[in-house]
């Protein structure tokens, strides 16, 4: 294969390396939020123009998702113009993207992120975890102080007296 054909190849996603998180909680659904996900790695360079986007099954091992929510959140990105699909070659990142098409068209060049504006999503990203870490500290304290005081004793009875059932009056 010759270097021209090589460089007009697209680059493949990378494979699974470890189990990685959606945003928790959310009242959004989790296909949204994978969208979300990928939207922002397009957007930071993660997954730059022309790359392959990890195909359905990688993206439910990462996240630990059902099949049909890496598809569906794909689909979002295909409806936003993000990405396009080449049958039997997988889903690939639109080159050039349709931002950069505008910018383009109105100013000459496009438009990319910057080092700073990735580098503060980031710093999103890390606090995020910070507050997923903190809410789960906060529920476990929550059920330890629920929790009778000592190992060894009882939960109290109940104040409100059990009513007989429909069988046994009969």
């Amino acid at each position: 294969m010759s270097d021209s054909q090589a460089s007009r190849r697209p680059r493949r996603a990378p494979q699974a390396t470890a189990q990685r998180r959606l945003p928790q909680p959310s009242n959004r659904p989790p296909y949204r939020l994978l969208a979300d996900v990928l939207r922002q790695q397009i957007f930071t360079g993660q997954l730059g123009p022309g790359d392959q986007v990890p195909p359905s099954r990688v993206l439910e091992e990462d996240y630990g998702i059902a099949n049909m929510t890496a598809r569906a959140a794909v689909r979002v990105l295909r409806d936003e113009g993000l990405v396009h699909t080449v049958h039997g070659l997988g889903t690939f990142v639109t080159n050039p993207l349709p931002e950069a098409r505008a910018a383009t068209a109105s100013a000459g060049r496009t438009h990319m992120p910057t080092e700073e504006y990735a580098e503060l999503l980031r710093r999103i990203d890390q606090l995020t975890d910070v507050q997923d870490a903190l809410l789960r500290l906060f529920g476990q304290a929550a059920r330890l102080a629920d929790q009778p005081a000592a190992q060894g004793t009882a939960p109290a009875a109940s104040p409100v007296p059990r009513r007989p059932s429909a069988a046994a009056s009969r």
